[in-house]
């Protein structure tokens, strides 16, 4: 989790510093959908062209459907600004995008693992001049046991300036 917090402070940072020529562009969107990467809920911070994100996502152990939560995060490159509809590509974490769990002649679940799964999507966000936004992707997510395709679906609303 450590090396997860620690990465997304260093992104945050570098994406401030290459984007210092657009600092009347900044906006904070807050939205709500289903994502891998943003997650049930999840707040972006636009600086740009660019964005950075987290988000929370409630899951579940596949099996036992015991609750887990994963925190996600991701950067965003977006070809329009905050307020202007466009393609957008993005890479990031899901601290519990992979969850295994086993079962032998239907007893218990046990061996379960839960590790963070890296997420590439890319999609269309549609922006209405109030602030309102909604962004559709599809994209791949993978970790050293597997691989599984993925989408996402939300709807947000941008404050900015």
């Amino acid at each position: 989790m450590k090396k997860i917090v620690l990465s997304l402070a260093m992104v945050i940072a570098l994406l401030f510093a290459i984007n210092g020529e657009t600092k009347a562009q900044v906006a904070l969107n807050v939205q709500g959908g289903y994502s891998w990467l943003n997650g049930v809920v999840g707040v972006e911070v636009l600086p740009g062209h660019w964005g950075v994100s987290a988000g929370y996502f409630p899951a579940k152990m596949p099996g036992s459907g015991d609750p887990v939560t994963s925190i996600s995060w991701a950067v965003s490159y977006y070809d329009g600004l905050w307020d202007e509809s466009g393609y957008y590509a993005s890479v990031g974490m899901a601290s519990a995008g992979y969850r295994y769990q086993e079962s032998w002649n239907g007893g218990a679940w046990g061996n379960n693992i839960v590790e963070p799964m890296w997420i590439g999507m890319i999609g269309y966000k549609y922006s209405s001049y109030s602030g309102w936004n909604m962004k559709a992707g599809g994209g791949y997510g993978w970790n050293s046991h597997t691989g599984a395709f993925t989408w996402e679906i939300t709807l947000g609303k941008s404050f900015g300036n």
